[in-house]
């Protein structure tokens, strides 16, 4: 029985557009040995995907460059279409020299424009940024919706206003940075629902995101740091690593999930940007509070930590293991099923927090909800197990790990798990297990 090719009876239209989920390379050397109806297809094309991949070989012979230039000159110059919706263009050589800019410069030029939509940059190169004015075009693009600048590109003040009505995702993993100019971008930005940033700052300075935002994920590399303010009523997901706080905080109340690796704003080094930012996370279900956090919570007197009426699941990283600062926390998080510490092994912190007595009633998640504890690097802190274990009334599963590591002796193996499982359980059903 002869084989009915299906694929091909189908119309240009479903076929361009399985061919622009490949690479343009791809689709230009092979679509002929497929069929002799595709052989032109690629032609039609408004999505291209340009790859050098970038290593060490590449480097060492730039002629590789010159050959991956030649091609994309070739495509970008025979297409038919006249507009392009989508690019991704990711390249390097070893230095930044006026080849190299001036092929940049042309394909950017080429893909700007009122149809664009999505473009991905990933520039790379040893010696230099590539910080072409062209770059401003792409800020005036109407009709774009994601845009994402990674590697040696150094955003330059633009020839003209940014206006940017369409875009919904902005994601920039760049180095040198002035937050000035960022935080002009961001302003010419009114819709913007993903907002992924990895920047280095010349400079401290202040940072504002837009209102509309619905995820947030925030790294600052280097010393001089960014302080944030936050005003987004929308936003679901918040992510901050090496960022510090400033005093504008607020419409945080939708947050579902955080990971907060923050630091005082250095003009005041005060706890109060930290407490604040808490309080308006109130409609939290995951927390990860990473050891610059922590620390900063060291300080707090006792009993004042914001309430976390809705959190699920809790992450902790600590400079030192502290009973105290763990109870004041559980009794903040009446409905907390999930609780995992974690010790930072470069830090050895004695103990800082108040006070270490029992506290006067068990954590009202204890009795009635966590089910799961994880402790992640304790040797000798036995003190919180033992209460969980005795209190968790409805504890499944007590995870220790790493706690037998340090313990090269068989004997002392045996006391240590001997002193765990004589510790009584208030939950029957509670397993405890090391690894």
């Amino acid at each position: 029985m002869e084989e009915i090719d299906r694929i091909s009876t189908l119309p240009d239209s479903v076929l361009r557009n399985i061919l622009s989920f490949l690479p343009t390379k791809t689709c230009v050397n092979t679509m002929s040995l497929v069929s002799r109806r595709w052989r032109y297809l690629w032609e039609h094309l408004q999505v291209f995907d340009f790859h050098l991949k970038y290593n060490q070989r590449t480097i060492d012979k730039g002629n590789e460059f010159h050959k991956f230039a030649f091609f994309v000159n070739s495509v970008l110059s025979i297409r038919r279409s006249p507009d392009i919706r989508k690019m991704s263009l990711s390249c390097g050589q070893r230095q930044l020299d006026d080849f190299f800019s001036n092929c940049l410069d042309s394909w950017i030029r080429t893909a700007a424009g009122p149809h664009l939509q999505e473009l991905h940059l990933a520039l790379f190169c040893m010696d230099k940024y590539y910080d072409s004015v062209l770059l401003s075009c792409l800020f005036s693009c109407p009709n774009l919706s994601s845009l994402s600048l990674c590697g040696d590109i150094e955003l330059l003040s633009p020839t003209s206003g940014i206006c940017l009505p369409s875009l919904k995702k902005l994601q920039l993993d760049i180095r040198n940075v002035k937050v000035n100019l960022l935080d002009v971008l961001l302003s010419g930005c009114p819709n913007l629902e993903m907002l992924e940033l990895s920047i280095a700052p010349m400079y401290l300075a202040d940072l504002h995101v837009p209102s509309s935002l619905k995820r947030l994920i925030f790294t600052v590399e280097g010393d001089a740091g960014v302080c944030l303010e936050i005003d987004t009523p929308r936003l679901r997901y918040l992510s901050l690593t090496r960022v510090k706080l400033g005093e504008g905080i607020g419409n945080l109340g939708k947050v579902d999930e955080a990971f907060l690796d923050v630091f005082s704003n250095p003009k005041n080094n005060s706890i109060d940007p930290l407490l604040n930012l808490l309080r308006e996370l109130s409609g939290i279900k995951q927390l990860v509070l990473c050891l610059s956090t922590t620390k900063w919570l060291f300080s707090v007197p006792p009993k004042i930590l914001p309430e976390f009426h809705y959190l699920l699941r809790l992450e902790l990283i600590l400079p030192s293991f502290s009973f105290g600062f763990l109870m004041n926390l559980l009794q903040s998080c009446s409905i907390l099923q999930a609780l995992i510490v974690q010790k930072d092994k470069r830090m050895l912190f004695p103990h800082l927090y108040g006070f270490e007595e029992d506290p006067e009633s068990v954590p009202n998640c204890l009795v009635s909800h966590l089910i799961f504890i994880h402790l992640k690097g304790y040797s000798s802190e036995m003190r919180f197990a033992s209460y969980a274990l005795r209190n968790g009334l409805v504890l499944k599963t007590m995870l220790i790990s790493d706690l037998l590591l340090n313990q090269k002796d068989k004997w002392e193996k045996y006391l240590i798990l001997k002193e765990f499982s004589d510790i009584p359980k208030g939950s029957a059903n509670c397993q405890l297990k090391f690894d």
